[in-house]
């Protein structure tokens, strides 16, 4: 590999000198690079050392800085008005060795943050939602279908790749954001309102669940029957003309009630989910168990295949919310009785001796850089083997004044090895910090990051 010294130079001269030895042989490296000019200067690989002495003549206040390293510096990462989203820093000082550190460089994927703006007149205009691209000089993108409400995901299919918003306090539809197209469609009406559904992009499907259903019908219908629909991306985006599927609801859901519990019906909560093999795994947690007699527990999986739900597992999931898949059977996740605390879980879904599915789950061992991984608020998978967390900070900007103080927190993680003693080894590459500028559309606090993830942009 070559040895580079790059530089960056706006309104001065830069006078570059110095030596590289190859063997016993010395060379001598000289040249003069004026206002504006920007390149690279190369010594080649068999060098044995090196020195450089710089001398600048500056013509201007902005002062140059010299890189000296294995590659040129990134370019900045900067998103333009009217919310804006820049870099400021780079590499938070893990303790990772050497061996296992690697050097992020810009993903074929983009990130993308969707962010949630405080409320405003209908008359003002103002959208509920906006997309950005984390290291692009791309304008923000303001979704003026979305409502509040909604739940963000991604669906790619060899069709192309799109951010689906779905549900809402308003009327139950789906917006559809093209990300090459960088347009914003309407998609299908769901069958109901649901008010933050969970949503399960899988094979080209995307699954809409109810976060909590309810027995009764209220305001519009909110989270009513059917609490299970699905949305085909296939054959490309589905126009708004197309219809949603409703399929049945999960057996662990209050589907089945007898008219003195329909008087105090339950209260459920959907707490864990994963897509492991073709199953989609589900667990609940019941809100008022103590004033029910009927207890709703245990895992239970669809099977995407055979369209069907069954109970795979006794017990719930010992996670919180999205499990996200690394390789094979190995799943990343918040475990549930240590306070959210990142925990890696092997999973599958086999089938028994009398043909009915089970799951069998086990936790993994995990060594991961400073004994840890941090996760922030949201979590997202990347290609094989890799993953990504965004923490959120911000101020509090009190009841008048707008939210200008948030940094956003990216880090991607590797899973080195996986290695026959049955533990991983996780190590974390360089992170990234972002500042997001509250522009014209105020952003709600504590987290306007509401979903984050990757896709191409082609």
């Amino acid at each position: 590999m070559d040895c580079w010294m790059a530089y960056l130079l706006k309104e001065v001269t830069f006078f570059l000198t110095g030596h590289f030895y190859t063997g016993s042989h010395r060379h001598e490296l000289g040249k003069v690079l004026s206002v504006g000019s920007q390149g690279p200067c190369k010594i080649p690989a068999n060098c044995t050392q090196a020195h450089a002495v710089v001398r600048i003549k500056a013509t201007g206040k902005t002062a140059p800085t010299l890189y000296l390293g294995f590659a040129p510096p990134p370019p900045a990462a900067t998103i333009q008005m009217p919310t804006e989203l820049k870099r400021v820093a780079a590499d938070d000082g893990s303790s990772t060795s050497r061996i296992d550190r690697r050097r992020i460089d810009h993903p074929d994927k983009p990130m993308y943050l969707v962010v949630e703006h405080k409320a405003a007149k209908k008359k003002a205009g103002k959208p509920s939602f906006s997309v950005l691209t984390a290291g692009a000089t791309t304008p923000v993108v303001p979704l003026h279908l979305s409502q509040r409400g909604m739940s963000f995901a991604a669906v790619e299919s060899p069709q192309g790749s799109w951010i689906v918003g779905v549900g809402g306090e308003g009327q139950g539809h789906t917006i559809i954001y093209d990300v090459a197209a960088s347009k914003e469609f309407h998609g299908p009406d769901l069958s109901t309102n649901k008010m933050d559904p969970v949503l399960i992009p899988f094979r080209g499907q995307l699954y809409v669940l109810s976060r909590r259903p309810s027995v009764k019908w209220g305001a519009s219908g909110l989270d009513y029957l059917p609490w299970f629909e699905r949305i085909c991306f296939k054959d490309g985006r589905p126009r708004w003309s197309c219809l949603s599927e409703d399929l049945e609801p999960p057996p662990i859901f209050p589907c089945r009630i007898n008219p003195i519990e329909y008087s105090n019906p339950p209260e459920i909560c959907v707490a864990a989910y994963a897509t492991v093999g073709s199953h989609i795994l589900l667990s609940v947690q019941q809100e008022n168990a103590d004033k029910v007699k009927r207890k709703y527990k245990g895992t239970c999986g669809y099977d995407v295949d055979r369209d069907l739900w069954e109970m795979v597992h006794d017990m719930n999931l010992p996670f919180l919310g999205k499990a996200v898949p690394l390789r094979d059977q190995l799943f990343l996740a918040r475990s549930k009785v240590r306070d959210g605390a990142a925990v890696v879980y092997s999973m599958e879904v086999g089938q028994s001796i009398s043909g009915k599915s089970e799951l069998s789950i086990r936790e993994v061992k995990v060594v991961a850089p400073k004994g840890r991984i941090v996760l922030g608020e949201l979590l997202f998978p990347l290609e094989r083997d890799r993953f990504s967390t965004v923490l959120v900070r911000s101020a509090d900007p009190g009841s008048e004044s707008k939210l200008d103080k948030v940094c956003v927190v990216h880090r991607n993680y590797d899973l080195v090895r996986y290695n026959a003693e049955g533990y991983v080894i996780i190590a974390k590459q360089q992170g990234q910090v972002y500042k997001l500028d509250d522009g014209s559309c105020p952003l709600v606090h504590p987290f306007p990051v509401v979903a984050a993830f990757t896709m191409k942009a082609e």
